[in-house]
């Protein structure tokens, strides 16, 4: 009988991730449901069976998600919307015999959550962040733009919460809002617009987080770890903001504070870390408790990063079905030196 896993409406990379279980799943022992509150989403052209999520929230959403999951007889749960509410709550689906898929203990995925939590909290030592402050209002602001502008040529900013780098701006003292809409500067953010912007408001919510900018080049990592245990990092070198074409890096460094970070968050599952080259050296950006848009087309350096994940959440008992690649078997080699691009066709079909 397959093993039916659930993935629940998240971003639109899941479509992606099921293709690839789907070629690492040569025997068909699994089942992919996925669910959306959206009709058409495009995770419904790769689904075994597709579900209309309704539109809950909060614990009303989480009482849904388990009667899926009882009703469905789910093995698995993938949970995109809600991990962390889900998470609060994984004793409820295990007593159902569902297991889930989860990055990290909730304590981690809150910290994670928020970026300034998660830079006062990592080792500094080991695996620095860009050196940034959290700021609530103008007079932190100002403070923490003196202080900072005698180290950094240049700082940016960003809400402590956000995905996909929105709300991300460098901030500029020459130039207006104009000559950057002119230039196609969309990151870039005049700095006493910014201040005549926010004179006036009590606090800002969330926070924002002024930084250091980071200019050199960029990494995305990608990774399969086991509750603390990195199995793979996949290193994209990213050399311009297009990202294309992209470099299947190998840097020391970079393995080096991966695998510091997957151990001291325990960190599980498939996720992504961001670094950045700046004047003083690599630095941590963030670590994403979900995978990242990138991560299909990192497969094609070798490992399947979301069939590989998938198995090795599954009991022991059904571990044992799988005849490649699953947990008892050596990681498979990295394609080091690898240029890839977004229309690449992963190179990982097992078999």
């Amino acid at each position: 009988m397959p093993l039916r896993v659930w993935f629940n409406k998240s971003f639109s990379v899941t479509h992606n991730l099921l293709d690839l279980i789907r070629q690492g799943d040569v025997e068909n022992h699994l089942q992919l449901l996925a669910s959306h509150s959206v009709e058409n989403a495009m995770v419904r052209l790769v689904a075994d069976e597709w579900f209309v999520e309704p539109e809950l929230s909060g614990q009303a959403y989480v009482d849904w998600c388990l009667q899926f999951c009882a009703e469905q007889r789910v093995n698995l749960f993938v949970p995109g919307k809600a991990a962390i509410n889900i998470a609060r709550r994984l004793n409820e689906f295990l007593a159902l015999g569902t297991r889930v898929l989860l990055c990290a203990e909730v304590e981690t995925l809150l910290l994670l959550d928020n970026k300034a939590l998660f830079s006062a909290y990592v080792d500094q030592a080991a695996t620095p962040t860009a050196e940034t402050v959290e700021v609530h209002d103008l007079d932190e602001f100002e403070a923490a733009y003196a202080d900072l502008k005698q180290r950094h040529t240049s700082l940016c900013l960003k809400p402590s919460v956000s995905v996909f780098g929105l709300g991300f701006r460098v901030l500029d003292e020459e130039h207006d809002a104009l000559e950057h809409i002119l230039a196609g500067q969309e990151q870039m953010l005049n700095l006493h617009e910014l201040r005549r912007a926010i004179q006036g408001k009590a606090e800002f919510k969330p926070s924002l987080l002024l930084m250091e900018f980071l200019a050199g080049k960029e990494w995305s990592v990608d990774c399969v770890a086991e509750h603390g245990e990195l199995i793979y990092a996949v290193q994209r070198l990213k050399f311009s903001e297009l990202s294309t074409p992209q470099y299947i890096d190998n840097h020391a460094d970079i393995a080096r504070m991966s695998e510091l970070l997957t151990q001291q968050f325990k960190l599980n599952g498939l996720f992504n870390i961001q670094f950045r080259e700046g004047a003083y050296g690599i630095r941590v950006l963030e670590i994403n408790a979900r995978p990242s848009g990138g991560s299909p087309v990192a497969c094609a350096a070798g490992p399947n990063l979301p069939f590989e994940a998938v198995v090795r959440a599954l009991a022991p008992e059904d571990q044992a079905r799988f005849t490649l690649r699953n947990a008892v078997h050596a990681p498979v080699p990295i394609a080091h030196g690898l240029y890839i691009h977004q229309t690449m066709q992963p190179g990982v079909i097992a078999g």
